[in-house]
């Protein structure tokens, strides 16, 4: 799976880090529902993320998924 962090994580980390608004989150979700795809892709095609954001953000997934208490 493409989304390395549990969503609700991954939407808070995107929004204090600055990443994206809450109206780009909200358009990235409705998509999201309707291609059933990971958010990060949705994210990356609507230009909200670009590569270098996707793969830091990819990074922390791995990272998240060693934590003691991840998942």
């Amino acid at each position: 799976m493409l989304d390395p962090i549990p969503p609700p994580v991954l939407e808070e980390y995107l929004l204090e880090a600055g990443i994206i608004d809450r109206s780009q989150l909200s358009l990235a979700k409705k998509l999201q529902h309707r291609q059933q795809g990971p958010l990060l892709m949705i994210l990356l095609e609507l230009s909200f993320i670009d590569l270098e954001q996707l793969r830091r953000l990819l990074d922390l997934g791995r990272t998240y998924d060693h934590a003691p208490n991840a998942g």
